[in-house]
């Protein structure tokens, strides 16, 4: 993935998973290990739709909703398959035959996070493809089920327990469009509409309170469980 995705990530996982919608450009770019210059060029980008707002410290993100979209829109999943194949497995044991350290997105990482029941054919991993390759093997003679796409350092240090964040699970899928994956849209979407709206509302009602031109604390607040 671009770098500018990483800062993407960063800034979606920071409200949708710790809650946080004031951040500074500095902040992200330590994080995510990426130059200032990367930063900025992205928040100038999300600032241009006005999804965020800059302040003299950092920016607020005033519509988290619009960067998602921006995100999956923007984004080449088809790129970044490193390999894929046809497996007769389900996906279950597919799954349970992958490295283990990979990280599993799209339908395997929704159920994974969300405890999703709707059936699905695809399975789609994060992971180094040659031991995959060498477990499953080259069948070209039918369609693929079994995707390994290219993972970065920031990809896995914002991931626990075997699935990546909230954010890269939805624009995954996204990208795969069909039915089965706006079914598992739909449940993320309500996994992940609720508590930064509530989040956002107070901040405002601190921000009007606070002292004019002076920068309010975030709040900080517990990941969504």
């Amino acid at each position: 993935m671009k770098k500018a995705e990483w800062v993407l990530r960063e800034i979606l996982y920071r409200v949708y998973e710790e809650n946080e919608f004031f951040m500074s450009q500095k902040s992200l770019a330590e994080t995510c290990g990426v130059s200032l210059d990367t930063v900025n060029k992205v928040v100038g980008r999300l600032e241009a739709f006005r999804s965020l707002e800059k302040k003299p410290f950092g920016f607020r993100v005033v519509e988290p909703k619009k960067i998602l979209l921006y995100w999956a829109a923007t984004r080449d999943l088809r790129g970044e398959i490193l390999y894929s194949t046809y497996s007769p497995n389900s996906p279950s044991e597919i799954e349970e035959a992958l490295p283990e350290n990979s990280l599993l997105t799209a339908f395997s990482g929704c159920k994974r996070r969300l405890g999703c029941t709707e059936d699905y054919e695809e399975v789609y991993v994060y992971c180094h493809p040659e031991p995959v390759r060498k477990k499953f093997g080259e069948r070209t003679h039918l369609p693929p089920n079994l995707f390994v796409l290219r993972g970065d350092p920031h990809l896995y240090k914002r991931s626990r327990e075997g699935v990546p964040s909230l954010a890269q699970i939805y624009v995954d899928l996204w990208q795969i469009g069909g039915t089965h994956a706006n079914r598992h849209l739909m449940k993320l979407e309500r996994k992940m509409e609720l508590r930064p709206v509530e989040v956002l509302k107070e901040l405002a009602k601190m921000a009007g309170e606070g002292s004019p031109g002076r920068e309010t604390e975030p709040i900080e607040r517990g990941p969504v469980r």
